[in-house]
């Protein structure tokens, strides 16, 4: 199952710091929809879908400048402060 797994991700991008960035926050809105609006959950499932779509994309190149200028603006903001 495991070799299934690695030749399926073959090409693939892969998990990187916006796509944790962006579960952590899919999961804090399915929470918060737990105890307010329902928007939040329809959110949730939004952004997990996207990190989702980003997780599997065989567009690499597209993904890590995503990734890059997700870390600029992160760290910009940081040294900023």
């Amino acid at each position: 199952m495991r070799e299934k797994l690695q030749r399926f991700m073959m090409g693939r991008y892969g998990n990187d710091g916006l796509n944790r960035f962006l579960m952590i926050v899919a999961l804090v809105c399915l929470v918060i929809s737990l105890f307010g609006p329902s928007f939040f959950y329809m959110l949730g499932l939004i952004i997990m879908g996207y990190a989702y779509f980003r997780m599997f994309s065989r567009q690499t190149y597209k993904r890590a400048l995503e990734n890059q200028k997700f870390y600029a603006k992160r760290f910009f903001k940081i040294c900023v402060k």
